[in-house]
């Protein structure tokens, strides 16, 4: 089990960095690579409170892109 979670970590990360990658604000771009360094810092580091880990990183991934938001119009708070 332990190696599943590592495995969806590490996925979670290489996601986040590649999404990164697409952004064009450089502040998110920091954000998104400051979460997928966490994501591997935790399967390196030890094992803490995975399920915490992984809800936090699925709710990451779900944020929106600034590209997406700016397209819809919207204004950021």
């Amino acid at each position: 089990m332990a190696l599943l979670v590592d495995g969806v970590l590490l996925l979670a990360g290489l996601a986040l960095w590649i999404r990164s990658c697409s952004e064009g604000d450089d502040v998110w771009i920091l954000f998104l690579r400051g979460l997928a360094a966490v994501a591997v810092a935790v399967v390196v580091f030890g094992h803490g409170q995975m399920l915490v880990e992984l809800l936090l990183l699925a709710a990451a991934l779900a944020l929106p892109s600034v590209t997406r938001i700016e397209r819809s119009g919207r204004t950021l708070p």
